[in-house]
């Protein structure tokens, strides 16, 4: 009798201890990903630009989606002045946000680290490299870019 209630309080114990260490962890959304996945949408976005077809209410439409707050404002700002006044753009293939320094603060994730673009140039792909400062914002169970600047380290 002695040995199953001491069995029973270990497995009680030891479903606490897990319980506890799950919920220390907080969220185990991997912000590094989930990041990149935002970022290229947001660059697929711009790469509609060069469409003629592509107006200013579908690329709201698409950057409401990925963006909130003042980065989507200026998203759009930039958006009218570039149909207004239209310039060379080498649109994104793919990226890579790589060594990305985590950080979680309430209903925020900042992250930086080093991004690897690569374009579609005249001449083939290019490859850029840069180091930027990403905050993402959680909002109504979503995740949104919020501010986004290159960097110098």
């Amino acid at each position: 009798m002695r040995r199953s209630v001491l069995y029973s309080a270990v497995s009680i114990s030891l479903i606490l201890i897990l319980f506890i260490s799950f919920a220390a962890s907080g969220d185990s959304t991997d912000f590094e990903s989930l990041c990149e996945e935002l970022l290229m949408r947001r660059s697929q976005a711009w790469n509609k630009i060069l469409e003629e077809d592509y107006d200013y209410d579908a690329f709201h439409c698409d950057m409401n989606s990925v963006a909130s707050g003042k980065l989507l404002e200026e998203d759009l700002e930039t958006f009218a002045y570039l149909k207004e006044y239209p310039t060379d753009m080498e649109p994104v293939i793919s990226l890579d946000f790589q060594n990305a320094k985590i950080e979680k603060y309430g209903s925020n994730v900042l992250l930086e680290g080093e991004i690897i673009w690569d374009l579609e140039g005249q001449e083939g792909i290019e490859v850029i490299e840069g180091c930027y400062r990403v905050e993402m914002q959680k909002q109504n169970g979503s995740w949104y870019l919020s501010y986004f600047q290159s960097i110098e380290y």
